[in-house]
């Protein structure tokens, strides 16, 4: 009853702890590993697979011309992170906490100033998740979000 009870603060603290054991002793980062658990509990329908909204997959070839380096690394982290933040938390909590909730863990990793601006991005994702159901849709969103990054603000900043 616990277990089934508390699943999602149960899930969120390990991964936290994992992310904490990653960043301070170099521990290997599971974290796709704990934000893939939620498909044990989600119902299918939850995933928001049977949608219109399955064409935006059409995206992923410019996305991979955009950014060949670890694209499917890339694509699994986001895809685990819409996963366990829209269709496993927004069940029961609201868009601004799940947006404060994914927001700690990037500034844990990444620990540095520009973490905290994810939390709007995740405000986002959670909106579009909330209008659409669609989990492919806020994963692409998201991957997007993450080439954007990677390739252009990042970029743009380490060379000025």
């Amino acid at each position: 009853m616990f277990i089934k009870r508390y699943t999602e603060a149960v899930l969120y603290g390990l991964l936290l702890v994992n992310l904490l054991l990653h960043r301070l002793y170099g521990l290997p980062n599971l974290s796709p590993i704990v934000l893939l658990l939620p498909l044990a509990f989600l119902p299918y329908e939850r995933l928001g697979i049977k949608s219109w909204w399955n064409l935006s997959l059409l995206v992923l070839p410019f996305l991979y011309m955009l950014h060949k380096e670890n694209f499917l690394a890339l694509s699994l982290q986001a895809f685990a992170e819409e996963l366990f933040f829209r269709a496993y938390l927004m069940q029961r909590l609201s868009n601004f906490t799940v947006s404060l909730l994914f927001t700690l863990p990037h500034v844990i990793l990444y620990g540095h100033l520009w973490s905290f601006l994810t939390f709007f991005p995740s405000l986002l994702y959670g909106f579009v998740y909330q209008r659409t159901g669609s989990l492919i849709l806020v994963s692409l969103l998201h991957l997007g979000s993450n080439v954007l990054w990677f390739k252009v603000i990042k970029f743009s900043l380490c060379t000025s």
